[in-house]
């Protein structure tokens, strides 16, 4: 995905987040006013957590849409599933909490800093992520059509408008924007110009060999090591 279209789906998720605070805040603060410390401090850290999945959800609302319209029209050669999300891939969702749990160390150089709800709540949204980013890799899908590579599915890695990508990235690569790819027996990675990272696609040797045929009819060369 381009760094332009990177920049769109940041700003459309922070203009939803901005909209679900605007919606939300009057019941947070009126929680936090009632008088109820427990109670505040649940619909606290609940508001919290939504955002992040708002935020998350919106930008893969988009990617799906983005590389849907590419995929209609489009001739369908192969299709492939792209496997799991790699722990690097979700570890940058998890920076944002991290911070806000474990800061109060850093900026103290104490543990009393810490409290156990702060702890709970950010185990807890580990592990809904996880969850999440688990059942949600199984709809990630590699279109090889003749229109090029279009990668589609709900996607919740974030996307931050740098030069920073993840391996099999959503979106659709054009033949022309294909480098070159790798032969890697079991599996073939791609090289693209968008981002960093690359797309490695793994499937048995037949379905390897059709991709392989694929690229090279559409004037992309084979490394060799």
């Amino acid at each position: 995905m381009s760094n332009t279209m990177k920049a769109i789906v940041f700003i459309i998720s922070l203009i939803a987040y901005f909209i679900y605070l605007t919606i939300s805040s009057t019941f947070v603060t009126a929680a936090l006013d009632s008088g109820n410390l427990t109670y505040g401090i649940i619909t606290l850290y609940v508001y919290y957590a939504i955002g992040i999945l708002i935020v998350l959800y919106t930008q893969a609302a988009v990617k799906y849409w983005y590389a849907g319209r590419r995929l209609k029209g489009a001739n369908v050669f192969i299709k492939m599933p792209i496997g799991k999300f790699r722990l690097a891939d979700r570890l940058v969702v998890y920076l944002l909490p991290a911070l806000a749990v474990f800061l109060p160390i850093l900026q103290t150089m104490s543990l009393v800093s810490l409290n156990w709800q702060s702890i709970l709540f950010f185990f807890i949204l580990v592990a809904v992520i996880e969850l999440l980013f688990y059942v949600n890799s199984k709809t990630m899908k590699a279109y090889i059509t003749n229109k090029g590579i279009i990668i589609r599915g709900i996607d919740l890695r974030l996307e931050i408008p740098i030069p920073f990508s993840y391996n099999n990235p959503s979106g659709h690569f054009t033949f022309d924007r294909i480098i070159t790819f790798w032969d890697l027996n079991d599996k073939i990675m791609i090289e693209h110009a968008y981002d960093l990272g690359n797309i490695t696609l793994a499937a048995d040797s037949d379905t390897l060999k059709q991709l392989k045929g694929v690229l090279i009819a559409n004037g992309i060369k084979q490394k060799k090591f």
